[in-house]
């Protein structure tokens, strides 16, 4: 591959978003305090083992997913091609239907890191539905 992420663990920057965006809707710690870089344990560690652990969490404390938002900003790859296969991806390891789930991609304009093609930032939010209400 022309590009890649670095980071201490698989670099998922979708994963790790969607991660910290369910720990936050339920008032919780970010990703580092479960999950800090500190521990050789999440060196290289896959970003979906975070999503797990987000995912039992929320289902402990009565919840469920009602949608999931994602924004990817980067300058490459273009995301419109991908776009389809990270939705039923991500919609699958969350255990919810891919129309519950939207990603939209996005350069930066070449302004910055993002516009350099050094970073990729992601933005998720996350609905969460009290399970006795869904």
């Amino acid at each position: 591959a022309p590009f890649s992420l670095v980071g201490h663990s698989d670099a998922d920057v979708l994963l790790h978003a969607v991660t910290d965006a369910i720990l936050g809707a339920l008032a919780d710690y970010d990703i580092g305090h479960y999950f800090p870089p500190s521990d050789a344990a999440n060196k290289d560690r896959p970003s979906r083992d975070f999503l797990s652990f987000a995912l039992e969490r929320m289902r402990a404390r009565g919840y469920t997913i009602g949608n999931i938002d994602c924004n990817i900003i980067c300058e490459a790859p273009r995301i419109a091609p991908v776009r389809e296969d990270i939705r039923s991806s991500l919609a699958s390891l969350a255990g919810i239907n891919p129309d519950q789930v939207s990603i939209k991609g996005r350069s930066n304009e070449k302004v910055d890191a993002v516009g350099r093609g050094e970073a990729v930032v992601c933005q998720a939010s996350v609905l969460l539905l009290s399970e006795s209400r869904s």
